[in-house]
């Protein structure tokens, strides 16, 4: 003991000192927020899709280039040696060294607004990529939810089967005492036994929900399991009534991400058709150039050097391409059509699902709060045919069915429970709400 308090204590007192989280880093508590937040840091989904919308990035940043001119420069050195000449051709006039400079501008002023739509369909797309991961984010929001609640769901199932364990291990103690002094026949100490058996069993079973489901919890997180790490979170959910179903489909109209990547799909198949029609329409160009052209002739005579300048529009037509412009923008535009039809059925869809959850909701409140009342009656049952077997009234058959009853009623309540909070996250998921 004198070791402890010269040695040990004062040890671990400095260590709280300079480590003020060491007493932290043995166990942590998670809630559902922090769970998403993790998830939604560290989901290697939803990076690759972060990247993804970089890139599109980029592509807009290269798309918006062709609104501004491109210049090229040139520099050539040629030898021109005569090997033989007839005529007139003298010699002289033929061997040459002949240094070549330039640089050009060039500018399209006019593309049948192809280059327009090139932009735009490109602006376009970083918003689809947006509104895809978005959709991403909301779905892992919505799995780390509902594996959240069924983990609480799961834990409160191996309270429950815990005490049933202990209650039914008092009451084959009873059952054993009654028999001992020949109050029971045997067959209420066999009974007693299945009872505790069957209890242990479901235990076990109860035990290993929890096991899968923080399994597929730290999966979703992108974690490393460790029992270090607890889940906590509220056992009573919030019954407030939810907004009316026309105010949820509203919501979801502006919301949902899905809607939104559609209606981008749609504006990208109206620019895509646009630029196949820009193909009919002529391209203006404006090209500015400096030349300086260097001659050294054998004979100095011949030598010459040009420098100039050169600034001229030019335009170009196709006039005909076999059709295939044509129908590739009547390609684009039965795409549209296609893209529009989806959408009514995206919506018609969400709005189902709302109907659903809306009908769950308030299905599972109402079995919340018969459920409630149930499990207050149950404990009451057991209670009182407790009191009543000690006070050699009632029988170990009948404190086993009070039992069965009251668990019974305990698993009904943590359903019901938690069938409301997942009809809550369909709902959420419906209407692309990130509230918790």
């Amino acid at each position: 003991m004198k070791y402890w308090r010269t040695s040990v204590l004062p040890a671990l007192l400095l260590m709280s000192l300079i480590w003020p989280g060491f007493s932290a880093v043995a166990a942590q508590s998670m809630t559902l927020a922090q769970c998403v937040a993790v998830a939604l840091e560290d989901n290697p989904t939803l990076e690759a899709s972060r990247l993804e919308i970089q890139a599109a990035e980029a592509n807009r940043k290269s798309a918006r280039g062709v609104f501004l001119p491109s210049a090229t420069t040139e520099y050539g050195m040629n030898r021109v040696h005569s090997r033989s000449a007839k005529g007139l051709t003298d010699d002289d006039a033929l061997n040459q060294d002949g240094l070549n400079f330039s640089v050009r501008l060039s500018q399209v002023l006019y593309s049948g607004f192809r280059n327009f739509n090139s932009y735009q369909r490109a602006k376009i797309r970083k918003s689809l990529l947006t509104a895809e991961l978005e959709l991403r984010r909301m779905e892992v929001r919505y799995d780390i939810e509902t594996t959240f609640y069924r983990l609480l769901k799961a834990k409160q199932d191996v309270v429950v089967a815990r005490e049933s364990v202990l209650r039914l291990k008092e009451s084959l103690k009873a059952a054993e005492a009654l028999f001992r002094r020949e109050q029971i026949p045997y067959v209420d100490v066999l009974q007693a036994k299945v009872e505790v058996a069957g209890a242990i069993e479901r235990l076990g079973v109860a035990g290993n929900d929890v096991n899968r489901e923080r399994a597929s919890l730290f999966t979703l997180m992108n974690k490393e399991e460790s029992p270090d790490i607890s889940f906590i979170g509220a056992v009573d959910p919030d019954l407030s009534d939810p907004p009316a179903f026309e105010v949820n489909r509203q919501i979801a109209f502006e919301n949902r991400p899905d809607i939104k990547s559609l209606e981008c799909q749609l504006q990208i198949a109206q620019k895509d058709a646009a630029i196949a029609k820009g193909q009919y329409l002529p391209v203006v160009r404006l090209d500015v150039g400096y030349y300086d052209q260097d001659r050294d002739f054998e004979n100095d005579v011949y030598d010459r050097r040009n420098r100039y300048w050169s600034a001229g529009v030019s335009a170009s037509w196709s006039l005909f391409d076999g059709g295939r412009a044509f129908y590739e923008s009547q390609e684009h535009e039965i795409m549209s059509n296609r893209i529009k039809s989806l959408i009514l059925d995206t919506k018609n869809s969400i709005s189902k699902e709302i109907r659903c959850a809306l009908y769950a909701m308030t299905e599972a409140k109402q079995r919340v709060k018969v459920s409630v009342e149930a499990l207050g009656a149950a404990n009451e049952y057991y209670a009182g045919e407790e009191k009543r077997l000690t006070a050699g009234l009632s029988t170990i058959p009948n404190l086993l069915d009070a039992h069965v009853q009251l668990i019974q009623a305990q698993r009904n309540n943590a359903r019901a429970i938690l069938d409301y909070r997942l009809a809550q996250s369909d709902l959420k998921l419906m209407t692309g709400s990130s509230d918790f």
